[in-house]
Order: structure tokens, then C-alpha cells, then sequence
């Protein structure tokens, strides 16, 4: 694992190149305390096809030993197997009411 001064450049450089090639604001912080995070940006990252940006996710994951999430076989829960994103995503289905559709989810 680098140092935090080589991995904070790393996400900060990503950060900006993000912001200017994909319009997406990510959150540099979370990123370098959550592992699923910083794999779901680096996989945003690598698909723009931008050269630099695709670079500095590379170095990232080596830097932050993203290394791939275990494969099907060993994950343990539903909760694990589905991606960061999808979680997010993911709709409250018995919410009817407003109170219950907006408490404890993102708008």
C-alpha cells in the first residue's frame, strides 16, 4: 500500500479529470476509506477511454490494492454481490407513501 501523500494525488488528479471528461463529481475522501467506491470510480475511469485518466485508475488500483472483488463463488450475501452503484440504485418497492419513499434514501 503507497503512501496517503501518493494516494491522495492520485485521487485528486482522478477527481479533476472526472469532473472535466465525464461531468461527474466524486468525492475524494470516501473514496480513500472505501474500497467498493474507489473500484466503482476506477471502472467509470477506465470506461471513458481517456489515456491519462485511464493511467492514473491503474496506478490507483495497484496503489490502493483494489485488487477484483471475490469471484461468484465466494461471496457469502446478495448485499456483497451486487456493486456499489446498484445498491444506490437500487428502489424501496414497498414505499407508497411519501414519508416512507424518501426516509433513509436518496432522492
Amino acid at each position: 500500500m503507497e503512501s496517503d501523500t501518493v494516494i491522495y494525488g492520485l485521487l485528486g488528479r482522478i477527481h479533476l479529470l472526472m469532473r472535466r471528461v465525464n461531468n461527474r463529481i466524486t468525492d475524494v475522501e470516501y473514496m480513500r476509506v472505501n474500497k467498493d467506491y474507489a473500484r466503482e470510480i476506477v471502472r467509470l475511469a477506465v470506461d471513458t477511454g481517456h489515456a491519462e485518466l485511464t493511467e492514473l485508475a491503474t496506478r490507483l488500483r495497484a496503489a490502493m490494492e483494489l485488487e477484483a472483488p471475490p469471484a461468484e463463488g465466494h461471496v457469502t450475501n446478495d448485499r456483497m454481490a451486487r456493486g456499489l452503484l446498484d445498491r444506490l440504485r437500487a428502489s424501496r418497492p414497498n414505499a407508497t407513501h411519501p414519508t416512507e419513499r424518501y426516509v433513509g434514501s436518496l432522492r
